[in-house]
């Protein structure tokens, strides 16, 4: 007897209250047009994007059936059966899927409650896709190796500028540009250079050294995440046999894939054992 399709999408209740804060929001701007009318075109612009967001909040949807998965979006619906996939990427948080063809990509909302749900549904459905040998060596991606040390030296740099401008008070301003950008390079050069699977080991290589455990080390591969406010920030846990969790990220080509993938192996590595 199949199972019924898993349908994940913003209940009504979170629909209604989105669309509550939205109209308390426009009434604001409103009140606010009345007495300065410079600001009305502010005021528009909030109701059409307060409506647009509520509106996009009701329309996203992914569907897990026996067969396929589909997802509903603003400009439209995708489906795939679960035998046209044919590769998987994805770039930070995200997962996508890949016909033959290619030309369907389907790309389920990481906003959406019961993600981790469908990314564990995707890797059941298709472990075929996350096989170690497809993807023996994971690289640092390119956010974390590259945009985020930009960031950084920017940061910097606008400190300099702003202290070489400035007169005596100017010291505070630097110091915090300087402070938030050598955090940022830290947090970037903190996270993993390599990930590198070969036979039951795995490599993780940093850029001060390098750290290697067999598959029996490792009790448990987990999907976990931080809360960024309303967001998600996933990483991989890996939960090592001396009880202290290893946490891997900032990896490509998305957290996701690089869970399954070391989910897949560490699963098979206990089977072989």
């Amino acid at each position: 007897m199949s199972k019924e399709p898993q349908t994940y999408a913003f209940s009504k209740s979170e629909v209604t209250i989105q669309a509550l804060l939205s109209v308390l929001g426009v009434a604001v701007m409103a009140g606010v047009t009345w007495y300065a009318k410079e600001y009305l075109p502010l005021a528009v612009a909030a109701a059409v994007g307060s409506i647009f967001a509520v509106w996009r909040s009701s329309r996203l949807k992914t569907v897990i059936a026996e067969d396929g998965i589909s997802t509903q979006g603003v400009f439209g619906e995708k489906s795939l059966r679960w035998n046209e996939i044919s590769r998987v990427s994805g770039r930070y948080n995200q997962i996508k899927l890949h016909n033959l063809d290619g030309d369907v990509t389907l790309a389920p909302s990481t906003e959406l409650a019961g993600y981790e749900e469908v990314i564990e549904q995707i890797g059941a459905k298709r472990p075929d896709l996350f096989d170690m040998a497809k993807h023996p060596i994971i690289k640092k991606s390119a956010e974390y190796a590259v945009i985020l040390p930009l960031v950084a030296l920017f940061s910097i740099v606008v400190g300099v500028f702003i202290w070489s401008q400035a007169d005596e008070f100017g010291v505070l301003p630097f110091a915090v540009f300087f402070v938030i950008g050598l955090a940022v390079l830290g947090f970037s050069f903190s996270a993993p250079q390599i990930a590198q699977i070969k036979g039951d080991s795995l490599r993780v290589k940093y850029l001060w050294g390098e750290k290697t455990f067999s598959a029996a080390e490792i009790q448990s591969v987990e999907l976990a995440y931080q809360q960024v406010k309303s967001s998600k920030n996933y990483l991989v846990r890996l939960n090592l046999s001396n009880g202290n969790p290893l946490k891997l990220f900032g990896l490509a080509p998305s957290m996701p894939v690089v869970y399954l993938v070391l989910k897949n192996w560490h699963g098979k590595s206990h089977e072989v054992g």
